[in-house]
């Protein structure tokens, strides 16, 4: 049996936490939670990390935006496909946003997310052996 898919999604909203988790768990996918930028960034940091793809939500509470923990996620991972989820900064995208990734805007249907996770790894290309 293939292992699933690792998505990681940073999200400081419990309800919109819940409801990413069950739509990506529903769709085939095992997924990581963080509550918060600091959270996101050590948990990207550890060393066992095999993240497939990240959601994140782009105004977080705390020290680090979403923008800041994608950035931070592709100095790690340079392919790895991330989904931005905003009610209010899409205007920032273009100029905050990582290269190769989906911005949602709130409200969206949950399905969305996990079209988008798809339809990102779908296109990533193939990993390198050893990776």
């Amino acid at each position: 049996m293939t292992p699933a898919i690792l998505v990681f999604v940073v999200e400081d909203e419990e309800p919109i936490r819940q409801l990413l988790d069950e739509a990506l768990s529903d769709g085939g996918f095992a997924v990581t939670m963080a509550g918060n930028g600091e959270e996101a960034i050590a948990m990207l940091d550890a060393a066992d990390a095999a993240f497939a793809a990240l959601v994140t939500d782009v105004n977080l509470a705390g020290k680090f935006t979403g923008w800041e923990v994608a950035a931070h996620a592709r100095e790690i991972n340079g392919a790895l496909p991330i989904i931005y989820i905003t009610g209010g900064s899409a205007h920032d995208w273009a100029s905050k946003g990582v290269p190769n990734s989906i911005l949602l805007t709130k409200p969206f249907a949950v399905a969305q997310v996990v079209t988008a996770v798809a339809q990102l790894l779908n296109a990533a290309p193939p990993a390198s052996p050893g990776k």
